[in-house]
């Protein structure tokens, strides 16, 4: 009986880890040590070199805020308006925050982007080649000399990539966010080549700009229309002024779209053709790579070292 606590002591004695000990084991595992690390270094050479460099080009904008005074306007004829039976339209909404999210859509990509591009630009480049400025695609997906898509992928997939496939593609390389301090938007694309990801940018900032010139054009003309068909059924001279007051302010948001070059977006710094890639972060790459394979052989060699004695020490016979 006396001597139950006497063996919990020493097993207790033999759990601890002396880091003696644990030095000696490693200092005598040393070479399995280096060359696992040194094999693990050596793949990630390997990974980082096979990388393509990507490139980022992007665009630095400030919001054209034209319809600033619209707001106002509107938010002081109310009143009068609603005497008519007139309901005006919210534009407390930011038109900088709508071009976002209209960039983000499906709906932009597919008509407003997806028409200008090469399909095989966005989904099946494997390397850009710069002193002849051309690509490499990758050839289980598309065949560069029939200009054919040749890949086989699982259903629902098709042989040509859907448009929301390539939307998938688009969101992984676009980026747009807007400042919240000073409201400044910023477009960027990554590419495999910066003269692509410069052409990209631009497409955006051009698409954006017109659909939403467009839009409001029409919903300017619309409203001048309704407006003209409405003021000779009012009697009221109030609400006559407050209708001819906004087909005025209607005017002006047509002679804006009309007559602005900019006009959801001034741009502030033009995208450039990147000489420097982004990506990727080579000695980076190898850095992790080798920590990595150093973390895996030392924790190998110590847990082989501790699981071999604790097989030894539940022996028979030994105590």
């Amino acid at each position: 009986m006396n001597n139950l606590p006497n063996d919990q002591l020493n097993n207790n004695y033999d759990d601890e880890i002396d880091l003696s000990e644990l030095f000696h084991v490693l200092w005598d595992k040393i070479f399995y040590i280096g060359a696992i690390t040194s094999i693990f270094s050596l793949i990630s050479i390997i990974f980082a070199l096979m990388l393509p460099n990507i490139y980022q080009s992007k665009a630095v904008m400030m919001p054209m805020e034209a319809n600033q005074g619209m707001s106002g306007m509107l938010g002081q004829y109310s009143g009068m308006a609603s005497l008519a039976g007139i309901s005006l339209p919210s534009e407390s909404g930011s038109k900088a925050q709508e071009a976002i999210a209209r960039i983000k859509s499906f709906e932009f990509f597919s008509n407003y982007f997806l028409p200008y591009i090469k399909l095989e630009n966005l989904m099946a480049v494997k390397k850009w080649t710069q002193a002849s400025n051309t690509f490499t695609y990758d050839a289980r997906d598309f065949d560069s000399e029939s200009r054919q898509w040749v890949r086989k992928p699982q259903p629902p997939r098709s042989n040509i990539p859907s448009s929301q496939e390539a939307y998938e593609e688009y969101m992984e390389i676009m980026s747009v966010n807007q400042d919240k301090k000073t409201l400044f938007v910023t477009l960027s694309f990554e590419h495999e080549s910066p003269f692509i990801a410069q052409q990209w940018v631009e497409i955006v900032r051009d698409q954006i700009d017109q659909l939403m010139r467009d839009q409001d054009r029409q919903t300017a003309k619309k409203s001048i229309e309704f407006l003209n068909s409405l003021a000779p059924t009012v009697n009221y001279e109030e609400i006559k002024e407050a209708l001819f007051a906004l087909q005025q302010q209607q005017m002006k948001r047509l002679m804006m779209v009309e007559a602005n070059d900019n006009y959801i977006f001034k741009v502030l710094d033009s995208p450039i053709v990147p000489e420097v890639k982004s990506q990727p972060r080579r000695s980076l790459i190898f850095i992790w790579g080798t920590i990595l394979g150093m973390v895996l052989s030392v924790l190998g060699v110590l847990g082989f070292n501790y699981t071999r004695k604790s097989s030894y020490h539940d022996e028979p016979g030994f105590r």
